[in-house]
């Protein structure tokens, strides 16, 4: 039993290692430059890109919460309202930060495929929670749901923009 188990050890190690890094490609939209209009918890409008590592989020209605906007690059959030401007860490905004990083995905943290009534549904487990991915026409995201201890999120993605 133990020449078995020394055996077969080196077998597996092969397959969890080789298998970690594995690229799907169903995430390849990701690579390029995003711009999506959103509506946030069926009550606001925002609009959401990702340039390389720089991702943020404005709201484009209701109007009185048109001049907040949030940026993420590195570890740093800024959040703008009007002509006021901060600077706080990724914790400070974990909530903001995860609709920020929802076109910033990792395909090592797909943990299951399905098909749901309105298309595939991929979800993803990260340090900011988890997502729920709808995929519609041209392997888009339609709707992306984010849950987490502290926040959650349902977002449909009205129209999204690749450059």
């Amino acid at each position: 039993m133990k020449r078995l188990g020394l055996f077969l050890l080196p077998i597996l190690l092969f397959f969890v290692v080789s298998c970690h890094d594995q690229s799907y490609g169903i995430l390849s939209y990701q690579d390029k430059n995003i711009e999506a209009e959103c509506t946030l918890n069926g009550e606001y409008k925002i609009l959401v890109t990702k340039n390389g590592e720089k991702s943020s989020v404005s709201f484009i209605e209701p109007s009185s919460l048109s001049s907040v906007s949030f940026t993420y690059e590195g570890e740093k959030v800024t959040a703008r309202a009007s002509d006021m401007e901060i600077t706080l860490s990724k914790s400070d905004l974990e909530g903001a930060v995860a609709i920020l990083s929802m076109f910033s995905l990792s395909e090592e943290c797909l943990v299951s495929v399905g098909k749901g009534e309105n298309g595939d549904i991929m979800e993803f487990d990260s340090e900011l929670g988890s997502y729920r991915l709808t995929m519609g026409e041209n392997d888009m995201p339609k709707r992306i749901e984010i849950e987490a201890d502290r926040y959650e999120f349902d977002i449909i993605v009205e129209s999204i923009m690749i450059k």
